[in-house]
């Protein structure tokens, strides 16, 4: 009878913890994020995720992979409410009509390298050959475009193939592709097997990679909301810079690569991802430049209001201590 009496208790306590939790599920915002392809420039979402910073700040985060175009769709339609990246796809997006901005910046510089196979010497080498890239007018395919022209070279000189991040170094060791374009850990990957860095695209074009851009309306309508993503953000930011360890279990999961890569990927992200989180006026400027440089808007000036909204950015910013004018 005393065994009876503890399984009802017990029973009853697992019960009442169920709806507890249920309930507290549904006092959380639901809040959809997408993302164009996994990689560092993802890394504060991952940890918002996976150290519990969006429910801390009162979200439940889902988070989708989708391409640019496709997200761009997606957040019209109001199925995503953010996607991550701002760069020259979604800028590019808003200067066509679409109402968004871009809301808080993951980081001020690019980690791109171009990296060929072995027999391919230089940049000459690779004249009419194929260079594999993520995405047409992405960040990846913009930037190495100016990087190719600031080295002296025409990038109507190159045939650019469109593939997933994952297919790019297997591509590149069965010869699909005579180059493409890595970011840490895959440059780690390419590097181990003998694959020659051609161009150090990062060095030469000062662009923000990764972000957050949103809807207008979000901005307008649903503010406080705004405001806890972008926190959640810029504090899960924080920590990947914060903890070594905790940042190279984070690159494990969600990466998927070795130790030693997962390590390498933290030393590059502690050289170039920083900042405050506000997007700044030399970062969309640059963007800009780079679409510009790609022939496309070239009769007109942008505003920085017309393409970001730095405010609820600033807000957390100043509340998490950063000095921003």
């Amino acid at each position: 009878m005393r065994r009876d009496i503890v399984a009802v208790v017990v029973g009853i306590v697992a019960y009442m913890l169920s709806l507890s939790l249920a309930s507290a599920q549904e006092k959380l915002t639901r809040v959809r994020i997408a993302y164009p392809s996994g990689g560092i420039c993802c890394l504060a979402l991952y940890g918002g995720i996976q150290w519990k910073i969006f429910e801390e700040n009162g979200l439940h985060v889902e988070i989708v992979q989708i391409r640019s175009q496709i997200g761009n769709m997606a957040l019209m339609a109001n199925e995503i409410q953010y996607f991550s990246g701002v760069g020259p796809a979604s800028v590019s997006a808003t200067l066509r009509g679409m109402p968004s901005r871009g809301v808080w910046f993951a980081s001020d510089q690019l980690i791109y390298s171009l990296m060929a196979r072995p027999e391919i010497a230089n940049l000459r080498d690779l004249r009419g050959k194929k260079i594999g890239i993520t995405g047409l007018g992405g960040t990846s395919h913009v930037a190495l475009q100016i990087a190719l022209e600031a080295a002296g070279e025409n990038p109507k000189n190159f045939v650019y193939v469109v593939l997933g991040a994952p297919q790019q170094l297997p591509a590149l060791e069965t010869g699909t592709v005579d180059a493409a374009m890595f970011s840490p850990p895959f440059d780690f990957y390419a590097k181990k097997k003998k694959f020659r860095e051609v161009l150090d695209v990062g060095a030469k074009v000062k662009m923000p990679l990764g972000g957050l851009t949103t809807m207008l309306s979000s901005i307008r309508n649903r503010p406080d909301e705004v405001k806890r993503v972008l926190r959640s953000m810029q504090l899960a930011k924080q920590e990947v810079l914060r903890s070594k360890d905790k940042a190279t279990a984070l690159i494990l999961k969600y990466l998927q690569v070795d130790k030693e890569a997962a390590e390498d990927t933290f030393a590059a992200l502690k050289k170039t991802v920083s900042g405050s989180g506000v997007p700044t006026h030399e970062g969309m400027d640059l963007i800009m430049k780079s679409l510009q440089a790609a022939g496309q808007f070239t009769d007109r000036k942008v505003a920085f209001d017309e393409i970001a909204d730095d405010r609820i950015a600033k807000e957390v910013a100043k509340e998490l201590g950063y000095k921003v004018q």
